[in-house]
């Protein structure tokens, strides 16, 4: 049988690199590097851009000279930015130079052409270097440092910053070669070679000395000298310094900078991201500034990889100290390595086949391409790409889909919590482990049959070998083998599970297991035997099925297990999740409501064991559920029991084991969940057993969409019973929405026998517009009919009447009429079970409409909030036919009609009342009346509000009448007529009075009254305080009188003379108070100006005379003011003050004076300290002895003193 190897175009064996180091300087290993570099059209597109930017440079220089070269790991972009730098320097390498090697690879005239230019126009040096290898074990150096570091040591300066400062110097000055010789006779080696050792400074110190003795006049000067070894280096120094260290040692040359894996340099650091931003910027600004003025041949340009794109970096950082706009102008070029490329570099580095290859695999593929497509293509997933006969060939033994698969994998692998972040080992890169899937000793593919395919079990064993895989998942799966002996597929099943777990967008399904581990083209499908290996492992507890298909368990996972399969519903729970499915799936309109001939539509009741599911329903449907073993003696009981119930259907539903295993399983996933989330509430869940809740949760909403479908198939097989007839579900429909529309067709004309008669087209609101038509002419279309006994409205003598003799009416009056004989009250939710249930199904709109015929052609009155309504055009009553709760409330009876005696002395009542003859007809009377209600209570809303709100007596009386007047607009015809009859006389005389009232409450008598009590509340008071004679007294009672009497505001005149008696007599008193007051702040006035202290304080110059009349004013306008007193008014309108303040005040001028004086005392010596002494405080009660006044003065003098001692100064009071 021939092998796979002699399928290759090359070598298979041969050394292939695992990692592209961009720094590698082997002549030979660059040689293969660029001998079997792959060139795709995008990544030829890619060097294009990047060629044209770096040829342009020269003449038209930019600011933007970063290249950001990204691309997921093996991608090849380290690769990429290595081939840049050897290309655009033109290096050596062995007898060819690297820009001929890579034209010929790239095979593309158009980046001959640019690479001929660049090296032609612009010599280039390329220094290169990969920032985490020269990064330093502490990983706190910048980049900056680092950039410095690679600059020094490509231009051949020492790497110590201190010792390459000394070559700088010393080349500046032009003693460097001096040096260097001097060092060698005294040292013995070259200067070179010594740089790099420890004793370099000491060496060197002592050369110096010997080179410069007066700079450096002892051995160790210059070693003392020199600091810790660290740059004194900026973003902007180093650019400046670049260009003026090659300017000297690579003269008439630009430099190129590759910097690999900085991306990974910089993410995670806003700082390092900063610096970064600066360096591009620095060297960008000088590039142009110095190519503009001709002192450089070309910018710098700097070109970096990362895993990530620019922007992506710049996000994940998410800092406003970064500008990704500034970072992106830049960047100006941005090179994206695609995961499509890889296929195709793989196909060629690896997989390349000879030409007698390309005949047997093209042979194999017609011959098997059926079988491919069905063995070998996913599901529910977007990876699966046509397996055309050239892929096949190209991408042979693997399948299209693998390649991104493999390289998906090894990247969620590298996620994966206990997996090894920075991937070592020989398989990651699709590169390498498609070589090694070709020859490593655990797959050796090499050597098996051609036609053999990749499968994920040996990606596992490869993955493995490079200690890719977490131990604890390699652990498991080994013991697989020794716990199922019997099934040696389970482990190459838990191998590809492994692996797909890495990888979101496939679901880990028996039919995508089955694929990637189908193991020849010429194969039948595997996946009965993936499935049972399936089956297996999960009740070995080893995997489970979950939302995203089957996954490996870990320990805590398998502990849950284990207490979970120890769940068993009892009978009642097995009941309980039966309600609750045949709910959910009854829940669907579909099943539940059906249309019946257009007429309307009917939803089913569904019960269950004798218990009610859903029970708002028009037609009952009851169904029962056994074991298929049980079902038939059942079915016997229910025929007879549907004979027994003519308006109710039965079915028998057999339920399969399946049934019976699923609610258990359903059961156990909510007992789980449930005791779970009571430990998450307690905060007792740990994180493990946390992700175990969630993924049980799923399961329950799997399992529970598994156990509907399983009761929908069960009840789509189910028997039906009704009026003792069986009908099977498949004689009824295909499907079970269909067999339910059936039974509902065959249910209703039966029980349901005078439908028709109310099945009635109304619309919402049609009512209501039947109701307030002034002509039935117009109405929608279902009030008519061509057969007078189905039309709502018939044409009588050329007008449009009401049909109070059709039959939705007749049947609606006939049922009125037999319950009011019987003396019970008929409400509208009384009517609706009626009417709206068995024997009729009418629905509201019908029944409402059939009331509002009877109600407008005078055949019932409603009664509804304890009003009653016989008249169709009263508003108030057409709430009850347009809301249901009002509908239901209201209750309905037959008319009765007024005697004509009442309605005659109604009339001639109303005559008086209205001045108008009115006929004696029941709705002339009414509406005359009510209307003459209406109009008078609208005149009497603003009078009321104004009475209520000042309190005036006969406020309560105009209550009383809109009362009244509500009343009568409230009542019904026969209410109405009997007020008239009865108690119109009084009706006129309080309209009369009420009239009166209203005429007499002008804005003018309301003013008087105010003043009237204004002056009873405040002005008597004082008048009666200060003895008030007998007349005001006797004129303040009579007012008072007045004020509290309904007819107040008749006797307005009356008033306004008591008024005047007592408000005359107040004012005398008020502004002789006022005077008393003007006349003692005059001799405080007068005080004031006439202490020492005032004429200190009015003569200094150092106080302001705003101060000064600010502390003069109070005393002033008392002793000058005006009291402004108008007619009735109690104080004066400027100041407010009353009698009692008036008086107060003209008794404290003294103490107003002595404050004043502190005050100024204040004011003009600042620093003095003053103290009070109110002079009665030192003696209580009199002085009327000798020796009583001289204990007075001692006490007063010695106060005095000890205030004095203190250096204080006193004021008496």
């Amino acid at each position: 049988m021939e092998r796979m190897g002699s399928l290759f175009a090359k070598p298979v064996e041969r050394h292939i690199e695992e990692v592209i180091k961009v720094n590698q300087d082997d002549e030979k290993a660059l040689a293969i590097e660029m001998d079997e570099y792959v060139a795709t059209d995008s990544i030829r597109e890619s060097y294009i851009e990047v060629f044209k930017e770096i040829a342009e440079g020269p003449s038209a220089p930019r600011e933007g000279i970063g290249i950001w070269i990204s691309g997921f790991f093996g991608s090849g972009k380290s690769s990429f930015a290595k081939m840049l730098g050897y290309t655009v320097a033109n290096r050596t390498i062995g007898a060819s130079c690297a820009a001929d090697l890579f034209k010929k690879t790239a095979n593309d005239p158009r980046i001959s052409d640019l690479l001929d230019s660049i090296n032609r126009r612009i010599p280039f040096e390329s220094v290169i270097f990969d920032v985490s290898m020269d990064s330093g074990r502490s990983g706190t150096e910048r980049l900056t440092e680092i950039l410095y570091k690679s600059l020094l040591k490509g231009l051949d300066y020492a790497t110590d910053f201190d010792i390459a400062e000394l070559e700088i110097a010393l080349e500046g000055d032009g003693r460097l070669e001096r040096f260097e010789r001097l060092f060698e006779e005294k040292m013995g080696s070259p200067w070179r070679l010594r740089r790099q050792l420890g004793l370099a400074i000491n060496e060197a110190s002592v050369v110096l000395n010997a080179l410069d003795p007066r700079a450096f006049p002892t051995p160790d000067s210059w070693a003392v000298s020199v600091g810790a070894g660290r740059a004194d280096i900026d973003p902007n120094r180093l650019a400046e310094r670049a260009f003026e260290l090659s300017s000297r040692r690579k003269k008439g040359k630009a430099l190129l900078f590759v910097i690999d894996e900085v991306g990974q340099f910089v993410s995670r650091s806003v700082d390092k991201m900063l610096d970064l931003q600066a360096i591009i910027q620095a060297f960008g600004v000088a590039g142009k500034n110095r190519t503009e003025r001709r002192q450089a041949v070309s910018p710098f340009w700097i070109a970096v990889t990362s895993q990530e794109k620019l922007n992506e970096v710049v996000t994940a950082l998410d800092s406003r100290r970064i500008e990704l706009a500034r970072l992106q102008d830049r960047f100006r070029v941005n090179v994206d390595l695609r995961q499509t490329d890889i296929s195709e570099i793989t196909a060629r580095r690896v997989l390349e086949k000879n030409a007698e290859a390309g005949r047997k695999l093209g042979a194999l593929f017609d011959a098997n391409a059926g079988r491919i497509r069905e063995c070998c293509t996913l599901e529910r997933t977007s990876r699966n790409g046509d397996i055309s006969r050239e892929e096949f060939i190209r991408l042979y033994p693997y399948l299209p889909y693998q390649i991104d698969l493999c390289i998906d994998i090894v990247s969620g692998l590298r996620l994966k919590r206990g997996a090894q972040r920075h991937v070592g080992g020989s398989n990651r890169t699709i590169i390498k482990q498609a070589q090694q899937m070709l020859i490593n000793e655990r797959t050796k593919l090499v050597e098996a049959p051609i036609g053999t395919l990749v499968t994920l079990d040996k990606v596992y064993e490869l993955l493995e070998a490079g200690s890719l895989i977490p131990y604890e998942i390699t652990n498991e799966i080994s013991s697989i083998g020794k716990r199922l002996p019997a099934h040696p597929s389970a482990v190459r099943v838990a191998r590809a599970i492994a692996l797909l777990e890495s990888v979101k967008d496939l679901p880990r399904t028996v039919r995508n297991i089955a694929v990637v581990l189908h193991p020849t083209v010429t194969s039948p499908s595997r996946e009965q035997e993936i499935e049972d290996a399936l089956n297996e492992l999960e009740r070995a507890q080893f995997v489970r099925n979950t939302e995203e298909g089957y996954k490996l368990l870990t320990v805590q996972e398998k502990n849950w297990e284990t207490k979970r399969n120890g769940l068993d519903p009892r009978e009642a729970e097995r009941n309980a999740i039966h309600r609750e499915i045949i709910k959910e799936v009854y829940s669907d309109p579909k099943l539940r409501v059906h249309p019946y001939e257009n007429l309307r539509s009917f939803k089913l009741g569904i019960t269950m064991a004798g218990e009610t599911v859903e029970g708002d329903g028009d037609i009952f449907l009851h169904l029962h559920l056994a074991p298929e073993a049980e079902v038939v003696t059942e079915r016997t009981e229910l025929r007879s029991r549907s004979a027994e119930r003519p308006d109710e259907i039965f079915c028998s539903v057999a339920l399969p084991q399946a049934a019976r295993d699923t609610v258990a399983e359903l059961y156990r996933s909510r007992e789980m969940v449930a005791e779970a989330d009571r430990l998450a509430a307690q905060q007792k869940l740990t994180a493990e057993e946390g992700a175990c809740l969630a993924e049980e949760k799923n399961r329950k909403d799997r399992i529970s969409r598994q156990l509907k479908k399983i009761f929908l198939e069960a009840l789509a097989g189910g028997v039906f019973y009704f009026r003792g007839v069986e009908r099977k579900g498949v004689s009824l429909g295909t499907a079970l929405p269909d067999m339910m529309r059936e039974l509902v067709a065959l249910a209703v004309p039966l029980m349901f026998e005078k439908l028709r008669t109310g099945a009635l087209p109304l619309s919402s609101g049609d009512v209501d517009k039947f109701l307030v038509a002034a002509n039935l002419s117009a109405l929608p279309s279902a009030f008519y009919d061509e057969n007078a006994e189905k039309s709502l409205v018939v044409k009588q003598g050329g007008t449009y009447v009401p049909n109070t003799s059709c039959s939705l009416c007749r049947e609606i009056m006939e049922h009125l009429d037999r319950e009011h004989t019987y003396g019970n009250q008929v409400t509208g939710k009384n009517l609706e079970a009626r009417f709206g249930g068995k024997g009729y199904a009418w629905n509201l709109e019908s029944i409402r409409a059939g009331l509002a015929v009877l109600f407008r052609g005078g055949a019932l009155e409603i009664s509804h909030q304890g009003k009653k309504y016989t008249q169709y055009t009263e508003p108030a009553v057409r709430v009850v036919f347009q809301n249901t709760p009002p509908f239901r409330a209201a209750s309905f009876a037959p008319r009765r009609t007024v005697d004509l005696k009442l309605r005659v002395a109604a009339a001639k009542m109303l005559e008086e009342i209205v001045g108008k003859m009115v006929e004696p007809e029941e709705n002339a009377i009414c509406s005359a009346f009510r209307k003459e209600s209406a109009e008078e209570k609208t005149k009497l809303v603003p009078v009321h509000a104004r009475l209520t709100a000042l309190n005036v007596p006969g406020a309560d009386m105009v209550t009383e009448r809109m009362k009244r007047l509500d009343e009568i607009l409230a009542s019904d015809g026969e209410e109405c007529i009997k007020t008239l009859a009865s108690s119109g006389r009084t009706f006129l005389q309080n309209r009369k009075e009420v009239s009166e009232l209203a005429a007499a409450a002008t804005d003018k008598n309301l003013e008087k009254l105010g003043f009237a009590r204004r002056i009873l509340k405040e002005q008597w008071p004082v008048l009666s305080q200060r003895g008030a004679d007998g007349s005001l007294a006797t004129s303040a009672g009579e007012l008072a009188s007045i004020l509290e009497s309904e007819n107040c505001l008749a006797n307005v005149e009356k008033m306004k003379v008591l008024m005047k008696d007592i408000h005359e007599e107040y004012r005398k008193i008020y502004l002789e108070a006022w005077k008393k007051r003007r006349s003692a702040f005059e001799k405080a006035l007068e005080t004031l100006k006439g202490n020492p202290e005032w004429v200190t304080f009015d003569e200094s110059p150092d106080i302001s005379a705003e101060l000064k009349e600010n502390l003069l004013n109070p005393i002033r306008e008392k002793a000058q003011a005006e009291a402004e007193l108008p007619l009735f008014a109690t104080v004066c309108q400027r100041t407010g003050v009353t009698v009692s303040q008036l008086e107060s005040e003209a008794e404290s001028t003294a103490g107003v004076v002595s404050k004043t004086l502190a005050r100024i005392v204040e004011l003009i010596a600042p620093e003095e300290k003053v103290e009070r002494i109110v002079v009665s405080s030192l003696c209580r009660g009199r002085i009327a002895t000798e020796d009583e006044l001289e204990d007075f003065i001692q006490s007063l003098h010695d106060r005095m003193e000890k205030i004095i001692a203190g250096g204080g100064t006193i004021i008496l009071e």
